[in-house]
């Protein structure tokens, strides 16, 4: 029998009582050192266990993370900047750089045309997740995995050229790149939705801002900007007093005396009322008055920049809204981006769109003087009524021709005796689009030429210039007009009567 003896643990407390034997003591921790017979032998294959690659385990797990070799074939989007840059080090070591080769790629996860290669160390054995992409987030203190830049310049292609999820994924396919589900793709098209909007309304009003600007200096209002405080931002002393310049630096008034804030009076010599002048137009997605959907635009004049200064969408339904309605009727639907902004029919959009566009103007010190457009009456009878401001109102050529042409078409329809022809109607505006184009910038001339337009049809040329008449330049010449009927002038009174209101 051997002897017990007693021992103490690494503390030097007494521990349990062992029996002595005669025995060699057997070295343990052999592996370690030499592990030919008793070290671990891997049989999961190319990615590995959780013995030879710690983390392996939650990458088998995963639905998302693929370990098979399928990362093989295929094409993928990769930038090498990227790339090389996570390849540097280990995130865990810090040796480097990472091996990348078929026994270190262990597995990975796609994101669209973007996603991840799971890199094992070859010192520590950790798994690294690295980008073959450059990432963004739209809010850089949100929590969650970053969005691949590539996915969402695809969103941004979505809406200029490529079209909906089946044109994308059949490009894809057709450049054998990983295709992306219909609900990944709209995703990524709401998200360069946002951000392209947002650009385009600072856009927008950086472009409002300048010609504004602009056009003040041109007008020789701005005169002195120490007479006004620059803090006086009051919208609803702009739209009181008539407040039109707000450009960060200065408010000028449209009285001889105006009080600030501090109560301290300022004086201000009188001026005409002043505001930029915009063309405006609103168009619907098809024709009718049943349209779901209609934009209006306002834009600079062209000699500052020709630039679109402000957007109104209004929309008359909501996809999400309806779905919710048709299938779960009774319940709130959950929480969307609701875009249903107008009530009412498809006609009633162009003076509300026009004068939501023409207050978000104002609000933003860029008000408005003088529209150009088609001559909207109930626009500008609504911006009178609701927002207590006059604006002038001007006709632009193309909507000139358009409402002249119409009436034509409508007397024609509505007056058989006067048998006025297609063939007249037409040559009658296209001598109103030659009128129109020959007298650009010169008001008189483009006054005096439609005076005697209307005469000059009739055989009557006493009011004709030479520049415009062959009677006038050729008097001893019979003169032919080549483009009325059996080539000569018309004769009705009654005809000559009514266009001359007309015009």
């Amino acid at each position: 029998m051997a002897d017990s003896v007693v021992c103490r643990d690494k503390r030097g407390r007494f521990s349990k009582t062992l029996q002595e034997t005669s025995e060699p003591a057997v070295a343990e921790n052999i592996e370690i050192d030499h592990n030919y017979g008793v070290g671990h032998l891997c049989i999961a294959g190319a990615t590995g266990c959780a013995v030879c690659c710690p983390g392996i385990d939650k990458l088998l797990g995963s639905t998302k993370i693929n370990t098979s070799t399928s990362w093989h074939s295929g094409r993928r989007l990769v930038e090498w900047g990227t790339l090389l840059d996570h390849l540097k080090f280990c995130s865990r070591c810090y040796n480097g750089p990472l091996i990348l080769s078929h026994e270190t790629i262990k597995g990975e996860m796609k994101c669209g045309l973007g996603g991840y290669l799971y890199i094992q160390c070859t010192s520590c054995q950790e798994l690294n997740r690295v980008p073959y992409g450059s990432t963004h987030k739209e809010n850089p203190s949100s929590k969650g995995m970053p969005s691949f830049c590539v996915n969402t310049k695809l969103g941004a292609a979505m809406i200029d050229s490529l079209g909906g999820p089946q044109r994308v994924n059949n490009v894809l396919t057709t450049l054998n790149l990983p295709s992306i589900s219909h609900k990944n793709l709209k995703v990524m098209e709401r998200r360069a939705g946002d951000m392209i909007e947002d650009f385009a309304n600072m856009s927008m009003e950086r472009r409002g801002r300048e010609a504004f600007a602009a056009e003040m200096r041109d007008s020789n209002l701005v005169e002195d900007v120490t007479l006004v405080p620059p803090n006086v931002q009051n919208t609803q002393l702009i739209r009181d007093a008539n407040l039109v310049i707000d450009s960060g630096e200065f408010v000028i008034p449209n009285s001889n005396t105006q009080t600030n804030t501090d109560g301290n009076s300022v004086e201000i010599l009188d001026r005409n009322p002043f505001g930029m002048t915009v063309c405006a137009d609103h168009g619907w997605q098809k024709r009718g008055f049943d349209s779901l959907t209609g934009h209006t635009f306002l834009m600079t004049k062209r000699k500052y920049g020709n630039k679109v200064c402000k957007t109104v969408v209004k929309h008359r339904t909501c996809a999400t809204c309806k779905w919710w309605r048709r299938n779960r009727p009774g319940r709130k639907p959950k929480p969307h981006r609701c875009v249903w902004n107008h009530r009412g029919s498809a006609r009633l959009m162009e003076s509300q769109a026009g004068l939501e566009a023409v207050r978000e103007m104002m609000e933003q010190g860029t008000p408005i003087k003088t529209i150009e457009g088609d001559g909207d009456n109930t626009l500008m009878a609504r911006i009178r009524s609701e927002l207590g401001v006059n604006i002038k109102k001007k006709l632009d050529k193309n909507h000139s021709v358009k409402n002249i042409v119409k009436k034509l078409y409508d007397l024609q329809k509505n007056q058989k005796d006067l048998k006025l022809t297609n063939h007249v109607v037409k040559h009658l505006s296209k001598t109103i689009k030659y009128i129109f184009a020959k007298n650009q910038g010169q008001p008189e001339a483009l006054q005096r030429n439609l005076a005697a337009f209307i005469p000059h049809q009739f055989g009557d040329h006493s009011k004709c210039e030479a520049r415009f008449c062959g009677y006038k330049r050729k008097p001893g010449v019979k003169y032919l007009h080549r483009s009325l009927p059996y080539k000569a002038p018309l004769k009705n009174p009654a005809l000559c009567e009514k266009l001359v209101q007309f015009v």
